[in-house]
C-alpha cells in the first residue's frame, strides 16, 4: 500500500508502532497454534491497523497536550478511514479490514466506533486491541515515558472489560511476561505466584508452593521460567480458591510464613 509509505513519512512513531504490532500479532498467532496462512494474515492486520491515521492532521497526531472535543473526534476517525482505504485495495485478507475497523472496540461494549461487545468481536480484532495497547504503553512518546513490559501487562490485566482475559493470557505467554502476583499453574504440576524478577528483560520467576498432583502444600521453590523443555513453563492462570488456597495463604507464603496446611477439598 502506498499509504504505508505516506504514513512513514507523515509520522515515524505510528509507522514503527504498526511494525511492532505486526510482530506481536505474528507472535501471539503462533502461540495460539494458528496456521501459517493465518499467522501471515494476523501480521498484515497488525501492520495496517493504523493506516487511517494517514488522513489525520499532523498537528493533531503530534500534539503533546490534551485534545479538544473536536480534535478527539478527529482522532477517533482513523478506524473507519483506514477501513475505507483497505477495502479499496484488492487482495487484502478480511483480518486486516477487521482489525483496522475494530481494534478500538472492547469486550464490554465500551469501545468505538460501534460499541461492539463479546463474541461480536472476532478473535483477531480482540488480539489487535491487545497488541496495539501493549506496544503503545511500552513505547516512549513526547508526553510520556515507556512503561516496562511487566508494568504494562499488570495494568492491562487490571482493566476489567477492556480485553478478552483468555487472549490476554495467551498474549502474556507469547511475550513471556506476567503480572507480579498472578497465580499460575506450571508444567511441573505445581501452582505458584509470579514474583518480581527485579530486572527489565529477564526470564519470569515463580514461587511454587502447591502440588496439583498431590493436592498438597510443598516446600517453596523459586522457579525460573525458560524456553526449553528442560525448564518449567507457565501453562495457565488459575483461581487459587479452586484448590482451597486463600489469599491469606498466599500473603503468608510471600512473607515467609507457613500457609494454612489443610489440604484442598
Amino acid at each position: 500500500l502506498i499509504e504505508t509509505i505516506r504514513l512513514k513519512q507523515k509520522d515515524e512513531y505510528t509507522h514503527l508502532h504498526s511494525v511492532a504490532v505486526a510482530t506481536l500479532m505474528v507472535n501471539v498467532a503462533r502461540q495460539l497454534g494458528r496456521s501459517e496462512r493465518e499467522v501471515y494474515e494476523y501480521g498484515l492486520a497488525g501492520l495496517f491497523h493504523d493506516i487511517g491515521k494517514v488522513r489525520v492532521d499532523d498537528a493533531i497526531l503530534g500534539k503533546e497536550g490534551g485534545l479538544s472535543t473536536e480534535e478527539f473526534d478527529l482522532v477517533r476517525a482513523p478506524p473507519q478511514d483506514g477501513f475505507d482505504i483497505l477495502r479499496a485495495t484488492p487482495g487484502l485478507p478480511d483480518a486486516a479490514l477487521d482489525v483496522c475497523l475494530h481494534h478500538h472496540e472492547r469486550p464490554d461494549g465500551k469501545g468505538y466506533p460501534f460499541g461492539l461487545a463479546g463474541e461480536a468481536l472476532s478473535e483477531v480484532a480482540r488480539l489487535g486491541a491487545i497488541c496495539d495497547v501493549y506496544d503503545a504503553l511500552t513505547s516512549n512518546r513526547a508526553y510520556k515515558e515507556a512503561w516496562t513490559p511487566v508494568e504494562a501487562i499488570t495494568r492491562m490485566q487490571s482493566w476489567d472489560g477492556h480485553f478478552d482475559p483468555a487472549l490476554l493470557f495467551s498474549f502474556m505467554q507469547s511475550i513471556d511476561t506476567y503480572p507480579v502476583g498472578l497465580i499460575v499453574q506450571l508444567r511441573s504440576n505445581r501452582i505458584g505466584v509470579v514474583l518480581d524478577n527485579g530486572r527489565r528483560a529477564s526470564r519470569p520467576k515463580v514461587l511454587a508452593f502447591y502440588s496439583t498432583r498431590e493436592k498438597a502444600w510443598i516446600d517453596n521453590e523459586i522457579v525460573m521460567i525458560g524456553e526449553t523443555l528442560s525448564r518449567d513453563a507457565i501453562l495457565a492462570n488459575v483461581d487459587p480458591a479452586d484448590w482451597g488456597i486463600s489469599q491469606s495463604d498466599i500473603d503468608a507464603i510471600l512473607n515467609g510464613r507457613a500457609p494454612n496446611r489443610q489440604l484442598a477439598g
